[in-house]
C-alpha cells in the first residue's frame, strides 16, 4: 500500500503585532482536526486576534466543520476574536449550507 508523503493539511502560523494569521493548505479531515484544534488552540491563549485563512482549503468533512465551531466557541468564550477568512469555493458552499456565517470575517462585495 502507497503513502502519501503529502501531509492532509499544512498549516503555517504567521504572527504579525496586531494578530496572528493562521494558513492553512489541504483538507480539513478526519485525519488532521487535531492537528488544527490543537494548532489554534494554543493560540487562542495569547489573546490576540486570530484570523485562520482558508484559501487554499480544498476539502472539509463534518469533522472539519465540527472542529471549526468548537476552537471559535472556545476563542469567543476565552474573549478571543476568532475568525475565519478567505474561504475557499468548496468551504464557501459548507458555509451557507449550515449557516456559520457569523464565524467568517464578512466580505467586501466587489463592484
Amino acid at each position: 500500500m502507497a503513502t502519501n508523503a503529502t501531509p492532509v493539511l499544512q498549516l503555517e502560523t504567521e504572527k504579525q503585532p496586531a494578530m496572528t494569521l493562521v494558513h492553512c493548505a489541504g483538507k480539513v479531515l478526519i485525519e488532521s482536526c487535531n492537528l488544527f484544534s490543537t494548532t489554534v488552540r494554543a493560540l487562542i491563549l495569547e489573546g490576540k486576534p486570530i484570523r485562520v485563512d482558508l484559501s487554499k482549503v480544498t476539502q472539509v468533512d463534518s469533522l472539519g466543520i465540527g472542529t471549526f465551531v468548537s476552537v471559535w466557541a472556545s476563542a469567543k468564550n476565552s474573549g478571543c476574536d476568532l475568525k475565519f477568512i478567505n474561504p475557499s469555493a468548496q468551504v464557501q458552499d459548507l458555509v451557507e449550507i449550515t449557516r456559520l456565517q457569523e464565524m467568517f470575517e464578512p466580505v467586501a462585495v466587489r463592484v
